[in-house]
C-alpha cells in the first residue's frame, strides 16, 4: 500500500491506493540525473501534474466532515474502484465505516483513521500514541510474492536538499522499522517501501467466511504456512515471515492486515 501526500494551502489533501501489482523493490540503488517529468520545476507547494485529478475544489474541502483532510484515491494508479467508484477526486470515508476496494489485483474492505480531525473517534486513539490506523481484509486475484507487497510512500516533488542527504537520512529511518526497509532516492519513482508483513501490527489469514471483523482480528497465520505455528498448533510468527522474503501469499484465503503508526515509526500501541 502507497500513501502519497500533497499539501495545498491551507488544507491537506491524502491519496492512497492498493497496489495493482507488486512493488518491485530494488537490490541497489540506479543512479539518475533526472526524475519523472516536472520534478525539478515544481515549488514546495505546488502539486505534481500527476497528481492533479485527485484535487478537490475548495468548496469540498470546505464542505468536508473530515476538514482540514480530504483522502481521495491515488490518481496515479489505474484500475481500481473505492465504494463502487473509479473518480479520482472522490473523498475516501475516514474515521467510520470501512469502504469497499477492488483493483486488478486485490479486492477486499479498508478501513482508515487519522488523530486529531472533528471525526476522529476516542475509541482509536485514546491512550495511544498512534496518529492513524489502516486496517485492510480480502482476497487477492492471483498469488503474489510477500516481499514485493509493501506499504510506504513514493515521491513525486523534489526535496529541498541533495538527493544524497535524502539518502542518508532515508536509509537511517530504515533502520527504525526493519532489516527489510527499501529505500532507493535515485530511482525514477523514488521511494521509501516495507513490506506489509514487516509494517503491520498483526496478520491474520482465515478461510473465506471465517474472518474476524476488522477490530476484532488477532495474529494468525497458520494458515499461510504450516510453520507458523508452535508445536501446540498455537500461532507463532517466525523472523523471516516478517520479511516476506520467499513466502506466497494466495487467493485461496482471506487476509486482514493492521497497521498503527506513530510519528516516528511502526507500534504496538
Amino acid at each position: 500500500m502507497s500513501p502519497v501526500a500533497s499539501c495545498v494551502e491551507p488544507e491537506t489533501v491524502a491519496a492512497i491506493s492498493l497496489p495493482n501489482t507488486a512493488h518491485p523493490l530494488r537490490k541497489g540503488p540506479e543512479k539518475r540525473v533526472e526524475h519523472i517529468e516536472g520534478f525539478f520545476d515544481l515549488g514546495p507547494r505546488d502539486v505534481h501534474p500527476l497528481h492533479k485529478p485527485a484535487m478537490p475544489s475548495q468548496g469540498k474541502i470546505q464542505e468536508s466532515v473530515n476538514r482540514p483532510v480530504i483522502v481521495t484515491p491515488n490518481p496515479m494508479v489505474k484500475q481500481q474502484a473505492f465504494n463502487g467508484s473509479a473518480d479520482p477526486a472522490h473523498e475516501l470515508p475516514i474515521n467510520g465505516d470501512p469502504m469497499t476496494i477492488n483493483t486488478s489485483l486485490f479486492e477486499g474492505k479498508l478501513e482508515v483513521h487519522l488523530k486529531g480531525l472533528p471525526s476522529s473517534q476516542k475509541r482509536v486513539f485514546d491512550g495511544k500514541k498512534r496518529f492513524f490506523q489502516i486496517m485492510c481484509q480480502g482476497r487477492f486475484k492471483r498469488p503474489v510474492d510477500a516481499d514485493g507487497l509493501c506499504m510506504g510512500q513514493e515521491f513525486v516533488k523534489a526535496g529541498n536538499v541533495p538527493p544524497w542527504v535524502s539518502e542518508m537520512v532515508l536509509t537511517a529511518a530504515a533502520k527504525v522499522f526493519s532489516n527489510s526497509t527499501q529505500v532507493d532516492i535515485y530511482a525514477k519513482l523514488p521511494y521509501f517501501m516495507n513490506p506489509v508483513l514487516a509494517a503491520c501490527q498483526l496478520v491474520n489469514v482465515s478461510q473465506p467466511g471465517q474472518e474476524p471483523e476488522l477490530p476484532e482480528a488477532t495474529e494468525d497465520m497458520r494458515l499461510f504456512s504450516p510453520e507458523l505455528a508452535d508445536k501446540f498448533g498455537e500461532p507463532e510468527l517466525l523472523p523471516q515471515a516478517k520479511s516476506g522474503r520467499g513466502w506466497l501469499m494466495q487467493e485461496i484465503v482471506c487476509y486482514t492486515w493492521t497497521g498503527v503508526y506513530t510519528a516516528a515509526r511502526c507500534s504496538n500501541n
